[in-house]
């Protein structure tokens, strides 16, 4: 007797990964759409889905999807990766596309990248696996430019505007990037208590490379190819605090180049002094002898977490936005020695163009989706009187930020003339870093995706975390991602001709002693429980806004 409506746990899998592969079937009625997916899992199961436009600059546009068999399931719930070839078509006209890329190398792993593109020109595209379109990922609302926007036809072909490049002549690329997690072998934690994971965590496929090494050793080949030269790790460069982590995250960094002559860091929350066997050969925190900080023997060697430096004229501030002891899950926290520090770094010229970068987001819009005791940011009033510095200083252009391991960028009214910058993290979906071009008359910021192979594996595994939510928060609109802005940096100099090492020192403002790390509570498990629950509320509620029309753009189109 045939089963009616008792389905097995692999059914259910199943059908909701055929779901996931069609997001918009059932909502559009779409017959192009089930039209592919029929034909697909008929002739071959290798289904492309999860196109994401990824990077748009003045020329270049990259597109990345995956190709997988929605009637299997692996062991983290989607569509078994399957093999084919990758192609896309582009044209001026939707009804006039042509080949421009072609890799018919098999791989479920697809990235193409679309240069001599034309600044301000519209394009029309559409990408393909095996002669089937690819549909846009569930978390862009069938849009892959990442606007929020349903699209008529969900497999295109779709649309974007290559933008106008920064004004003037280019004269440096900085990279920006966070939260490398060395050390860590579980995805989409919020906490672990005993042998409870919340939520549910992903790890990497038995017999590959931990996946938090994959991406480090993806970051320094892959900004240096891109042109960075300059880079800036902002936070969480560590698991844990350990000192074979923090030693392994340094060796990564290192094949970027030389430590304080091309690259700098700044403290994360999960680079904390901590207790326990892992840190406890590290020097002790002086306001807390049972602490060790790691971290700050590799990095600083006893000096300031906060620092200031010079690159080509740029004025790079460095925040330790974790400054105490604490457990991790709390708000960031400068101290007040460090406040001092910045307040008289940039009253030493306020019109000097200035970068400043620490882990914790800053604005009060990158504090919506946060969900109480899970909080994402430096403490609101210390935000408030950072911003204040920043209203006082109109060389400050870009805050760069981690820990919410998003890319998204905000605004805040009260210092206008700062971009809030927040850069998904190295360590998982999406996995890369943001290129900050700097231009005499303005800069741009685009994020890249690793395309290393194994990178890119590891990218479309850890899509899932948080029970598929979270591509909704992390991989941000098109704006979060890629933006042009004016400025004037005529008074910088140009890599090229510049001679010695990229970063200098700059006389100290304030105290240059370590500040003591005041004790803040130690670890509280009821507290880290209703933390992975706030967590998993802040990502949907990130969704429903983002389908409620909070994007930028409209149909597929990126802004001009």
């Amino acid at each position: 007797m045939p089963r009616c409506c008792h389905l097995t746990r692999r059914e259910i899998l199943q059908w909701g990964a055929v779901v996931a592969a069609s997001p918009l079937l059932s909502a559009l009625g779409d017959v192009e759409r089930a039209y592919g997916l029929t034909r697909a899992v008929a002739g071959n199961p290798a289904l492309p889905m999860h196109l994401e436009l990824v990077t748009l600059t003045e020329t270049s546009a990259i597109v990345t999807w995956f190709t997988g068999d929605p009637t299997r399931v692996d062991e983290v719930g989607r569509p078994v990766p399957m093999p084919a070839d990758s192609e896309v078509l582009l044209g001026t006209s939707p009804t006039n596309l042509r080949q421009v890329f072609h890799d018919a190398r098999p791989t479920p792993y697809h990235y193409a990248e679309l240069n001599d593109l034309e600044p301000g020109q519209r394009y029309f595209y559409v990408a393909r696996s095996g002669g089937v379109p690819a549909t846009a990922a569930i978390s862009t609302f069938g849009n892959p430019a990442g606007t929020s926007t349903v699209d008529a036809s969900p497999s295109g072909p779709f649309v974007f505007v290559a933008p106008q490049p920064p004004p003037g002549d280019f004269l440096f690329a900085i990279a920006l990037c966070n939260d490398l997690h060395l050390g860590e072998t579980v995805a989409g934690l919020a906490a672990t208590l005993g042998d409870v994971q919340v939520p549910p965590g992903i790890t990497q496929v038995a017999g590959e490379p931990p996946y938090a090494q994959v991406m480090a050793a993806a970051l320094g080949t892959e900004s240096r190819a891109r042109g960075a030269n300059v880079l800036l790790a902002n936070g969480d460069i560590s698991s844990e605090g350990g000192q074979t982590d923090v030693q392994a995250a340094k060796a990564y960094l290192d094949a970027f180049g030389p430590y304080l002559d091309t690259y700098l860091v700044s403290r994360g929350n999960h680079d904390r002094p901590h207790t326990g066997d892992a840190s406890a050969a590290c020097s002790p925190a002086p306001a807390a002898p049972d602490h060790h900080d790691c971290f700050g023997d590799a990095f600083f060697s006893g000096a300031s977490t906060w620092f200031a430096k010079d690159a080509f004229g740029l004025r790079i501030i460095g925040l330790d936005t974790y400054d105490k002891i604490g457990n991790g899950g709390d708000n960031g926290v400068m101290s007040d020695e460090q406040f001092a520090f910045v307040r008289d770094e940039l009253a030493r010229d306020t019109d000097q163009p200035t970068l400043v970068f620490g882990h914790h987001p800053v604005t009060l819009e990158a504090s919506i989706t946060t969900v109480r005791p899970l909080i994402f940011d430096l403490d609101p009033q210390q935000a408030v009187q950072l911003e204040a510095l920043y209203a006082d200083s109109p060389g400050v252009f870009l805050q760069h930020s981690g820990h919410t391991h998003r890319n998204k960028l905000t605004r805040s009214p009260s210092a206008s003339n700062v971009a809030f910058q927040e850069v998904g993290a190295v360590k998982e979906y999406p996995g890369g870093f943001t290129l900050l071009r700097v231009h005499t008359g303005g800069y741009a910021t685009n994020f890249y995706k690793f395309r290393d192979p194994l990178a890119q594996e590891w990218s479309e595994r850890s899509r899932p975390e948080y029970g598929g939510l979270a591509p909704f928060y992390v991989f941000g609109d098109i704006v979060d991602r890629n933006s042009v802005a004016a400025r004037d940096f005529s008074d910088l100099r140009s890599a090229a001709s510049s001679s010695g090492a990229p970063i200098q020192d700059v006389p100290q403002a304030g105290s240059a002693g370590k500040a003591e790390l005041a004790p803040t509570g130690g670890d509280d498990r009821t507290t880290l429980l209703v933390a992975g629950a706030a967590t998993a509320a802040a990502l949907s509620a990130e969704a429903y806004l983002r389908r409620a029309g909070r994007g930028e753009g409209a149909r597929g189109e990126a802004p001009d």
